[in-house]
């Protein structure tokens, strides 16, 4: 019940805030709103992943560098991805002065990579979906919410089937299928609080879709912790963990949203 309660007024101060931010701030604010969070998933990935060898100065700038395409939509994201990975090259060609230091290089620059293309890249799509519409993005959010609500009390009413027994044993397949259900149903109630200019029926779909992928982003990240013996990616929302436990699912699901968007929905 502590915890519970934890949980719910932790959600309670971080609902407006998020909800303000989407709302009102102008596209480039927003950008940098969602820049320092996404540092501060980016700094709980580095902490899990622990490389002898980083440079976090290195890693904020390559984000930025990231953001900045995102937000004043320069054409060829690709150069701004070139840049950046040149960039980590030469940290560590100008680093490794000693021949000690080459038994983690191919962890130490992996790790950097992951940070900017695993965290970084998917989660500027949140950008993108901010410039779709703020409704656009509390379709994802709430369809997310409902999803994993759904599979979490249905999985632990009737789950039985673990799907993830490494990754996540308390997913199971119960819940995978009222992940997907919950969220169909959520895309549908996200029109009615939301409106966007879509058809119930693809409203629907596109939340069963994000239901499904939800549930493969989220156990993906698990596997960090579990590497690491780790519950939580950080502790700075009580009762939530940190920032990266709860944007897990945004990984996957903010870029495959974009390109519903782009393709099926066609705002």
């Amino acid at each position: 019940m502590k915890e519970f309660f934890t949980r719910t007024l932790t959600a309670l101060v971080i609902i407006p805030i998020v909800y303000l931010a989407i709302q009102f701030l102008p596209l480039l604010v927003f950008s940098l709103f969602v820049y320092i969070i996404i540092s501060r998933v980016a700094y709980e990935f580095i902490n899990l992943c622990n490389p002898r060898l980083y440079s976090f100065p290195l890693i904020l700038a390559a984000g930025l560098v990231m953001g900045l395409s995102f937000a004043l939509e320069i054409p060829d994201l690709k150069l701004s991805m070139m840049a950046v990975i040149i960039g980590l090259g030469l940290f560590f060609l100008f680093s490794i002065n000693r021949r000690e230091d080459l038994a983690s290089f191919v962890r130490d620059m992996g790790i950097h990579f992951m940070v900017v293309f695993y965290i970084y890249f998917p989660l500027y799509f949140l950008v993108e979906l901010k410039k779709a519409g703020a409704n656009t993005l509390f379709f994802l959010i709430l369809v997310i919410i409902i999803g994993d609500s759904g599979a979490y009390f249905i999985g632990s009413w009737i789950g039985k089937r673990a799907i993830y027994p490494v990754a996540s044993p308390n997913k199971t397949l119960a819940g995978l299928i009222a992940a997907i259900l919950t969220a169909s149903l959520a895309g549908w109630l996200s029109l009615v609080i939301f409106p966007v200019a879509i058809k119930p029926w693809m409203a629907m779909i596109s939340g069963g879709l994000i239901g499904l992928v939800s549930q493969l982003s989220d156990p993906i990240e698990s596997l960090f912790k579990r590497a690491v013996l780790k519950k939580d990616s950080g502790s700075i929302l009580p009762g939530h963990g940190g920032f990266l436990d709860r944007l897990d699912s945004y990984i996957f699901c903010s870029p495959l949203l974009v390109f519903l968007v782009k393709y099926f929905w066609k705002l």
